[in-house]
């Protein structure tokens, strides 16, 4: 028995030596990487997560990431366009991944600048979101839809308004005197991304519901077509069409609630006033009675509850859509009503789509496009107002007992940011209308010709006034109200010839010639008026005629182009 026992001490301590390395390996690591495509191009936005697991992450603008995982776990990348893959951690900390391409995505049809070809015929980068990646997101205006779901494209809003306009670059390209925005080509007509508002988004006229696919011309092969308007990328996009069937009516929506994830850490009202008794304590400041004891006092002002809250959002989409052999039809109607988290923030909008393609002869197709839309923008906190909460001091009250709205005692702070975004009138209404008709023949075998004639108007009335105010010692006389209408109005023609054909079922050839004309107007009007009677009468007419000014500006942009490209494919290669 004695020896026995001797003998399973032994054996006990090996069991526990062979556990060691199996409970080191389980144990959390943080893996880092970088995953880039074939071409060694960073992938913005790929999705990293643990196998089984909600544990993940996204790439960032270099295609960095980094994650705590277990050390014999398995991550998961994965992004639209490429093939999802699988890689054991296996204890390593460093693990870069390049992405290869969907190969059963070669074969689907990508729309280029005046045409369209099969992803495997490219010779230019592009990159493509369909629908489906469309109806998995909530985006309220096209430019969103691109968010995180195109390798190489940077989205950054410029303001938190609902309807704010966006910043995209494609492959980080930047400009140090002109816009760095690409141009968007919706279904052959071409929109200007370009604002000098950053509140203000041309874009945002446009309903994501009514988009089938987003094609991203990122490269100068891609995008030379365009000339230099396109030395900033291209973005096509093409909207629902009809298909042959029985009518379909099809209704999507949605509601919910919108809030800040996580707000800034601010000092609350006993913190603040501790450390002015420390810089008192410095002779930095002079000593407040007010905060002989900090610890009695409460939480104070928290100006980013005041200024933030809860908001709630809905969007309805119907559609309805079918046809026969020779004509085709798509109706849609959608609206979105979207209140801004920021206080006195909002946007509306109201849109309307018609599609017809017809079967004029055997040879001879035509159709028509038609959209409209009107919004309205309402800014009541602009990022001039959220940075005045940032700073203002926990001690002063939204309001004061007698209701009205109180303010600091301190010139060198900032004016009440609750006060002023609820007493300011600040909006943008928007009308706009496109327009879009074509008849394309079948000459010979193989060659088409199309004549395509598009439009796109756009009006918009932007309102502001702010009246005369005191909070506290910050005051202003001045009751100021200023309008600005902006006309926008583009007509082009295109005329292209195309040649497609295939001989001894393996050479390919893709020939195209165009020419095109369009047309440019802007128009802007600004009046300004100030020395108002009073808050109630805000229209310019109102205000003092010897302090009111009137300014205009129209600039007329024609361009002329002839334009060509040829492709030749051998055996599908």
């Amino acid at each position: 028995m004695k020896c026995t026992n001797y003998c399973f001490k032994p054996l006990g301590l090996l069991f526990l030596l062979c556990l060691i390395p199996l409970w080191a390996f389980s144990q959390n690591i943080t893996v880092k990487g970088v995953v880039k495509d074939a071409t060694g191009e960073s992938v913005i936005g790929a999705s990293v997560v643990q196998k089984g697991t909600s544990n993940g992450i996204i790439t960032d603008i270099d295609g960095n990431f980094t994650l705590n995982v277990p050390s014999n776990s398995t991550i998961v990348i994965s992004f639209v366009g490429y093939k999802t893959q699988e890689i054991s951690v296996a204890g390593k900390t460093q693990i870069n991944v390049t992405m290869k391409e969907d190969t059963e995505m070669l074969d689907e049809v990508v729309v280029v600048g005046y045409g369209q070809m099969k992803r495997s015929d490219l010779t230019g980068s592009v990159v493509s979101v369909n629908d489906q990646a469309i109806k998995k997101s909530v985006p309220t205006s096209i430019d969103q839809v691109l968010q995180g779901r195109a390798a190489g494209v940077q989205i950054q809003a410029n303001s938190g308004t609902p309807g704010a306009s966006t910043s995209i670059r494609i492959r980080g390209i930047n400009s140090l005197n002109a816009t760095n925005q690409p141009i968007f080509v919706i279904d052959g007509v071409v929109v200007d991304s370009a604002t000098d508002d950053e509140n203000s988004n041309p874009l945002s006229s446009i309903n994501p519901s009514d988009i089938v696919s987003m094609d991203v011309l990122k490269d100068a092969s891609a995008t030379a077509i365009y000339g230099s308007r396109a030395s900033n990328g291209v973005i096509m996009i093409t909207t629902k069409r009809g298909q042959a069937g029985e009518a379909t009516v099809t209704y999507d929506g949605y509601a919910g609630w919108q809030e800040m994830p996580k707000q800034l850490d601010m000092l609350n009202l006993r913190q603040y006033a501790q450390h002015h008794n420390d810089r008192s304590a410095l002779g930095l400041v002079e000593q407040s009675s007010s905060f002989v004891r900090p610890d009695l006092l409460g939480e104070g002002t928290n100006w980013q509850d005041e200024l933030f809250s809860k908001a709630f959002m809905t969007s309805h989409n119907i559609s309805v859509s079918g046809g026969n052999n020779k004509t085709t039809y798509a109706f849609s109607g959608g609206f979105l009503d979207q209140d801004g988290i920021a206080l006195g923030s909002s946007f509306r909008r109201l849109s309307l789509r018609a599609n017809i393609d017809t079967e004029i002869k055997s040879w001879l197709r035509g159709g028509v496009n038609f959209s409209f839309a009107e919004s309205k923008q309402n800014v009541g906190t602009d990022n001039n107002t959220i940075m005045s909460a940032l700073i203002q001091q926990p001690t002063v009250a939204v309001t004061s007992p007698d209701g009205s709205f109180d303010g600091p005692d301190d010139v060198w702070m900032p004016e009440n940011p609750v006060g002023l975004a609820s007493i300011r009138t600040n909006n943008n209404r928007k009308t706009n209308f496109r327009f879009n008709t074509y008849l394309e023949a079948n000459l010979l075998k193989g060659l088409t010709f199309k004549t395509e004639l598009s439009a796109d108007w756009n009006f918009n009335n932007y309102y502001y006034y702010q009246p005369d105010y005191q909070f506290g010692i910050k005051t202003s006389d001045t009751r100021t109200s200023r309008w600005t209408k902006t006309n926008t109005k583009y007509w082009s023609w295109r005329n292209i010839l195309t040649y497609n054909n295939t001989f001894a079922e393996k050479h390919n050839i893709n020939v195209m010639v165009g020419q095109e004309m369009s047309h440019s107007n802007w128009e802007t009007q600004v009046g300004t008026a100030t020395g108002f009677l009073s808050n109630t009468t805000p229209d310019l007419s109102a205000g003092d005629v010897t302090t009111s000014t009137t300014t205009g500006s129209r600039v007329v942009n024609s361009i002329a182009s002839f334009f060509g490209r040829a492709f030749y494919s051998f055996d599908e290669r």
